[in-house]
């Protein structure tokens, strides 16, 4: 009965989504209320680039098996790729109100809540899952990344020695270290954290941006840019727009205050001079690694 899901699943883990979406259709024509089947159904649909039609799978899923926390977690992730966090993060929360037991779903809501700037309840949320599973590698690296947001780095780099304890060939944890000696000044270790992240996973994009980042600092004028990027990124995102508008405004009655938007904007022009300059480096090419 269930022979066109468990070869759905085979090709799943061969990432031969366009296959595996057949076969589950194939189910889905003489079972069409599974929930199970719509819910791996959206999986295909999404990676596969076919955003809207995923999300009905998704919440088709949710509707036939309401009371099964994972329909709730497989929407809200779902959700999270297309990058639609606040529905995401309600859904995910919904899940972890059914199954408060399981540190998948506060892993989720920890992505979610840092890709929206709350780094504190980022880091709570982590928290809250290790408390439920000490060992737990994804919600070690993301407390490292909370801690990390938080300029808490002595924290941070304990947290990932854990983490790459628990998993020698965590990527993540060691592209995240290489962020933590970046921002502790520490070039030289930062870029054998991020090689050694790319060498485990050449796709691995936090690293490639890093050592990016890490070849731009050798040039002393960027260390200035660096920092102070850093510190505006400490700031609420809306709190710099204000921040902004208000010098703009100002700036009406009084050219002097011009001066703060246009250093902002010449810290950007010196940001894309310096992607520019890397072109000419070699290490850098060697990387194929886009301008950021």
């Amino acid at each position: 009965m269930f022979v066109n899901l468990d070869k759905a699943l085979i090709l799943i883990e061969q990432s031969r989504y366009k296959l595996a979406a057949i076969e589950i259709e194939r189910q889905l024509a003489t079972d069409p209320n599974s929930s199970f089947a719509h819910a791996l159904l959206s999986i295909c649909l999404i990676e596969m680039n076919r955003d809207r039609e995923a999300t009905q799978a998704a919440k088709r899923a949710v509707y036939l098996a309401p009371d099964l926390s994972d329909t709730h977690y497989n929407l809200a992730k779902i959700l999270y790729i297309q990058k639609q966090l606040k529905p995401a993060k309600k859904v995910v929360q919904e899940a972890i109100r059914l199954e408060p037991e399981i540190a998948d779903y506060f892993a989720l809501l920890s992505v979610i809540q840092l890709a929206q700037g709350d780094r504190d309840r980022a880091l709570f949320s982590a928290e809250q899952g290790l408390s439920l599973d000490a060992e737990h590698v994804l919600c070690l690296n993301l407390r490292a990344m909370a801690l990390l947001r938080l300029r808490r780095y002595q924290e941070a780099q304990t947290t990932l020695d854990a983490a790459i304890f628990q998993d020698p060939e965590n990527s993540a944890a060691y592209a995240i270290k290489g962020w933590v000696y970046l921002y502790c000044r520490n070039r030289d270790l930062a870029e054998r954290c991020f090689r050694e992240s790319l060498r485990l996973d050449p796709e691995q994009e936090q690293a490639r941006t890093g050592i990016v980042e890490a070849l731009k600092l050798r040039y002393s004028l960027y260390n200035f840019v660096f920092n102070y990027r850093n510190f505006l990124r400490q700031i609420n995102i809306f709190l710099r727009i204000a921040f902004v508008s208000i010098f703009v405004v100002v700036s009406l009655l009084n050219w002097l205050f011009l001066l703060v938007p246009l250093s902002m904007l010449l810290l950007e022009t010196t940001q894309a001079l310096f992607n520019l300059l890397l072109r000419f480096n070699t290490q850098w090419r060697s990387l194929h690694v886009p301008s950021h």
